[in-house]
């Protein structure tokens, strides 16, 4: 990740946003992305509703009359929708639009009188990044309006627009502000007048009694026009056509809360004055809503978590009452006091808004990972959406003084979870688990409470399969290079390393040439859908049970079409494990061979499907047992009174040495000929080895096609915080194993840390998923993590986790499969 560029200059000034509680923290440059689905959902429904919408609005003083009576009389409300002159064409909009949790697009109100968003959505578009959807926006906002404005003046020559706004409410004054910078070079001069600055004179409107204004782009809201100093007159020209007002006055109708009501009413009463795609377009993307009577307010007070109630012309999120945020004593006197108040009211169903993954923007360029609401607005220019933006927000309810926006994108993530959703789901989990606990041993179907093994499917697309194992082969072919030279310079690269001294000599020597006998690189795809290499695990990989067992029993029980990655993981192993005991044997003759581990159960089930992998040999002795086992006697290495002549540890190298224990073992090992996976694979695991490979950038030790690849694959590391790490970082010691020690930057660090690496954070795309307990089902967004096992320098299968952003040893396994 590059370094945060501080954009809080940017916001407030060049993009004039108003100065609110929350203003150093209103922007965060982390994108958020749509699916291509809910983007086309949101599209399609936004520009169907918005036809219908103004088709209605067309026919609101004949056949839809009706629905002047959906919201409350104002003054010169009659004048208003009695004008003869025709509805100007709608230059803007705005739909609040929310996504509930069974991922459906809902409308929760419309903005067609004064749309504000526009300078967020201008900041979004600067954004460089694949999918951006206000990349155009400024350019299509602009050009429409010019396109609307010639067309009615008949003039190619300067042509005054009045902004009319409220110099009193700062969103519409600063908006203003920014109309008038990004118009500057164009033929549109924007003028602005407030209410107290238009006047009329031989009909036509006039700016300051001298700039004749045959435009007025309103952000002054309709029921509030009784304010406007003229307006009688102002209407009266707009009525003989010497007067463009945009949006048309009259767009308020469908502007009201009482317009949703009004279309359900539509439907309920089956009316021919709409169509029935119509009606169906309108069940599936507006919430229920009708005008709160006498007769519904028991409903409401008796089922206040179902509801909303809006004032039918509320505006800025007042007037706006969510039964589930109040008590019900508290909800009972509300809605009393609103059904007093002689206010049109709607009551509406409430929308079980999905919480997103996003990031909030904090101190020091910080953005920390959070569940969040997302307000999203549709924006909508002529009749198709231009643009789109969000309001972040903690809380149910928006508040504008503590929100927060970001870009927003479109993207087809190259992993998605297949969902098994079946009756029978409990008795299928339970027969997958019998059989892989009674094939290999498997003891591990839970973690804490929750099942251990999923039955839903990652699917990976195939080009993204195809640039993992390139990218694997060609990390291992780096690492294959470096690791001798660190051999040769240990008494340098050590400490580095952290690798501690007493096992220098083992490191620095091996008699097999391969890289490793069997690791896993750690993958994970970021919020953009690019491919990171997290760390090596060349020491002790787990999941191979789970990789070798469980993905092809679930295949064959759920019958799965995808290709399964594992399917020759056991043979690419074990020809691996044949080429490392060739190589041992040149130097020693092998019979007994131990596979060890400490006696923790899930070591137990790893280790002994490795030994059952060495037995598949047929040469040799395999004699699983405890690592604490192992005896010195003479120099030589024994194992319940068996000589032993090559040792397969499920046991990280480096424990030789801190478990005081075991450190009689290490002089035997300095021979180099007895362990199956090697001693310098001590190298390749420590989390300071990516230092080490940042540190070598520059120098002419790497090609220039495999710096490129270095800078594209692995996120930046150093042993120090330096300028070139990000503000977002994350510290790692050098040989934690399951997520142990691992901090984040935004984390209060008190303690001086040592042998710790720092590095970029990669913020990794999470997948909302069904974590099944013993308890029920839940919904939490997880984040994928994707093993490539190697064996040498081959990729040669996967395995999934799913778990917390620092995945620990909680995480939960899921069967993976390849979309070909």
């Amino acid at each position: 990740m590059e370094k945060q560029i501080n954009y809080i200059e940017d916001v407030l000034f060049n993009n004039y946003m108003v100065s609110s509680l929350g203003e150093e923290y209103v922007h965060s440059q982390i994108p958020f992305y749509f699916e291509v689905s809910t983007y086309e959902k949101m599209v399609y429904y936004s520009e169907e509703i918005n036809k219908i919408s103004l088709e209605i609005l067309k026919e609101s003083n004949d056949k839809h009359k009706k629905l002047l009576n959906y919201f409350d009389d104002f003054i010169f409300k009659d004048k208003i929708f009695n004008l003869k002159c025709p509805i100007s064409t709608m230059f803007w909009a705005r739909y609040d639009t929310f996504r509930d949790v069974n991922d459906r697009i809902y409308f929760a109100e419309f903005n067609y009188d004064k749309p504000c968003g526009q300078k967020e959505m201008h900041l979004a578009g600067k954004s460089n990044f694949s999918g951006n959807l206000n990349s155009n926006f400024l350019e299509v906002f602009m050009k429409e309006l010019m396109e609307i404005c010639i067309s009615y003046t008949k003039s190619d020559e300067k042509i005054n627009v009045g902004f009319l706004m409220d110099p009193c409410h700062y969103e519409e004054l600063h908006h203003s502000y920014y109309f008038k910078h990004v118009f500057k070079d164009t033929n549109i001069n924007i003028v602005q007048v407030g209410p107290n600055n238009l006047s009329v004179r031989d009909g036509d409107v006039y700016g300051y009694s001298s700039i004749k204004l045959p435009i007025i782009l309103r952000l002054f809201p309709t029921e509030f026009c009784n304010e406007i100093s003229n307006i009688e007159e102002i209407l009266e020209c707009a009525d003989n056509g010497k007067l463009l007002l945009i949006n048309d006055p009259r767009i308020i109708a469908i502007q009201a809360k009482g317009f949703f009501a009004y279309l359900w009413d539509l439907v309920k009463e089956d009316s021919n004055l709409i169509s029935s795609r119509d009606k169906e377009v309108i069940t599936q993307c507006i919430p229920y809503t009708e005008i709160l009577t006498a007769n519904g307010i028991e409903e409401v007070m008796s089922n206040k978590d179902n509801y909303v109630v809006k004032s039918s012309l509320g505006r800025y999120s007042q007037e706006v009452y969510i039964g589930k945020l109040y008590t019900q004593e508290e909800w009972n006197t509300q809605i009393k006091i609103i059904y007093e108040s002689n206010k049109i009211h709607v009551r509406q169903n409430i929308i079980d808004i999905k919480q997103e993954y996003t990031y909030v923007p904090s101190n020091n360029n910080m953005n920390i990972p959070t569940s969040a609401f997302g307000n999203f607005g549709v924006y909508l220019i002529k009749d198709k959406v231009q643009g789109f933006l969000v309001r972040w927000s903690e809380n149910f309810l928006t508040n504008d003084n503590y929100t927060w926006m970001c870009p927003l994108g479109v993207q087809e993530f190259p992993i998605l979870v297949k969902k098994f959703e079946a009756e029978n789901r409990c008795d299928t989990w339970n027969e997958v688990i019998e059989e892989i606990a009674f094939k290999y041993n498997f003891t591990g179907a839970y973690t804490n409470v929750n099942e251990y093994i999923s039955l839903d499917s990652l699917i990976i697309k195939k080009n993204l399969h195809e640039e993992m194992l390139y990218v694997s082969e060609k990390f291992c072919e780096i690492l294959k290079r470096m690791y001798p030279h660190i051999q040769k310079n240990i008494d340098i690269f050590g400490k580095i390393l952290g690798i501690p001294e007493k096992l220098y000599k083992l490191v620095s020597k091996s008699l097999t040439s391969v890289l490793c006998a069997l690791g896993r690189i750690d993958f994970v795809v970021d919020n953009d859908g690019n491919l990171k290499i997290l760390e090596f695990n060349s020491e002790t990989p787990a999941g191979l049970v789970e990789s070798i067992g469980g993905n092809s029993i679930v295949k064959k029980k759920l019958n799965i079409e995808y290709e399964d990655p594992n399917e020759k993981l056991r043979g690419e192993i074990r020809k691996t494990f044949f080429i490392i005991l060739e190589e041992f044997k040149k130097s020693k003759s092998i019979n007994n061979i131990a596979v060890v581990t400490s006696w923790y159960y899930e070591d137990i089930y790893t280790s002994n499907i490795i030994s059952e992998v060495l037995k598949e040999l047929k040469d040799y002795n395999i004699i699983l047992g405890n690592v604490y086992d192992l005896k010195v006697v003479n120099n030589k290495i024994f194992l319940y009174g068996e000589e032993i002549d090559a040792i397969y540890r499920h046991y990280p190298l480096d424990w030789f040495y801190f478990e005081e224990e075991m450190r009689d073992i290490i002089e035997p090992l300095n021979s180099g000929d007895y362990l199956i996976n090697p001693a310098h694979t001590l190298i390749t695991q420590s989390k300071a080895f990516l230092a080490v490979i940042y540190e070598l950038l520059g120098k002419n030790f790497f090609s220039e096609d495999e710096e490129k690849f270095i800078l594209r694959y692995i996120p930046y590391t150093s042993v120090e915080e330096d300028e070139k790490l990000s503000s977002d970082y994350v510290i790692k010691p050098y040989l934690s194993r399951e997520g142990m020690g691992i901090d984040i930057s935004y984390n209060k660090i008190d303690q001086e840390l040592e042998n710790i690496i720092f590095q970029d954070r990669v913020n990794i795309k999470p997948i909302c998923i069904d974590i099944y307990s013993t308890m029920g089902k839940s919904k939490k967004y997880q984040f994928p993590v994707l093993g490539v096992y190697i064996t040498d320098d081959k990729p040669c299968g996967i395995y999934t986790r799913m778990g917390d952003f620092i995945t620990n040893k909680n995480a939960i396994y899921m069967p993976t499969y390849i979309n070909q």
